[in-house]
């Protein structure tokens, strides 16, 4: 079971790092091919199945991603549970990017609710549902800081 939990929670972890730096599809194949994404923060809606979980994915990139640099999806204190094949986790997110066109950064605070399940030997997200209960600018930027001064031989 300690191998399953660690399995999921590199689950977790990949979602994150191919949201920020990765393709729609490589996001994607980490659902079943029957998967369920619910991005509750943009509606009341589901995206079922891999194919349409890509669809949403290139959506997200060409209307967020493509809008921001430096996007980071951080997740802590997941709560995970497994019998057998099945599991679930409930994982809190940050998410810090900057603004392209205002320059500002901005911190995101949520929550992933999640459903997985073992497919042969990895596990995958069933359901996955994303809230989002506040974004907030922030107030400096490391380029708005003065350089330390080092200075080299």
């Amino acid at each position: 079971m300690t191998q399953d939990i660690s399995a999921i929670q590199n689950l977790l972890s990949s979602y994150c790092h191919k949201v920020d730096r990765g393709t729609a599809r490589e996001v994607a194949e980490l659902f079943m091919e029957d998967g369920i994404l619910r991005p509750y923060y943009d509606g009341k809606y589901e995206c079922k199945g891999r194919v349409e979980v890509e669809r949403w994915y290139a959506f997200y990139h060409e209307k967020m991603s493509s809008k921001v640099r430096n996007l980071k999806h951080i997740i802590s204190s997941s709560e995970i549970s497994v019998s057998g094949r099945s599991g679930s986790a409930v994982t809190y997110l940050t998410a810090y990017f900057v603004g392209i066109e205002d320059g500002v950064a901005y911190q995101v605070l949520g929550t992933y609710f999640d459903e997985v399940t073992k497919n042969a030997d990895e596990w995958l997200f069933k359901d996955r549902r994303i809230e989002v209960e506040y974004m907030t600018p922030l107030n400096s930027m490391i380029e708005g800081m003065e350089p330390l001064g080092f200075e080299p031989n």
